[in-house]
């Protein structure tokens, strides 16, 4: 009983198989090669570049400036230029100011209004009657914010969870 064989013997017949090995193994690169291999390695140091280059700068259009991210302290929320802030949630999130006075409360995570209605750092409503927060897209570049006020971000749903403040 022949012993199953491996390799090009499996896919070919044994003579076609000697001579596709011999084939394979003498022939010679040609410059194509070479050439391929210089032009991927011309178009990647050329993709590099760019993108050394285009991610070091600040977004342009439709983002514009807001002002340093520093004016919110790291776990409160606030205005910055024309946006409204939160940094309690550990990111930096930009909304639509809201109406009426609001505020961070760092025991519950939550945003909360001195009317009853509160809000979690995504800006969905979770407490009191009104609309969740409708958000912006925004980016923080070097400390700085730009955000996007030309195209709002679709609100998150109401969902009423009954919360109440806990800051007061």
């Amino acid at each position: 009983m022949d012993e199953p064989d491996f390799g090009p013997r499996g896919y070919l017949p044994q003579r076609a198989a000697r001579r596709a090995r011999k084939i394979v193994l003498r022939e010679q690169m040609g410059r194509s090669w070479l050439l391929a291999a210089f032009g991927a390695t011309a178009l990647v140091a050329v993709a590099g570049l760019v993108f050394v280059l285009v991610a070091g700068r600040a977004p342009g259009e439709p983002f514009s400036l807001a002002g340093l991210v520093d004016r919110v302290a790291q776990g409160d929320a606030g205005m910055v230029g024309n946006a409204f802030v939160i940094r309690g949630g550990g990111s930096v999130r930009a909304f639509v100011p809201p109406k009426g006075e609001v505020q961070w409360c760092a025991q519950t995570d939550r945003l909360e209004a001195a009317d009853g209605r509160v809000w979690t750092a995504d800006g969905r409503l979770v407490g009191g009657r009104g609309r969740s927060l409708t958000p912006l897209r925004s980016t923080v570049f070097q400390g700085t914010l730009f955000v996007d006020h030309d195209t709002p971000l679709p609100s998150p749903a109401p969902d009423d969870r009954g919360a109440v403040p806990g800051c007061g």
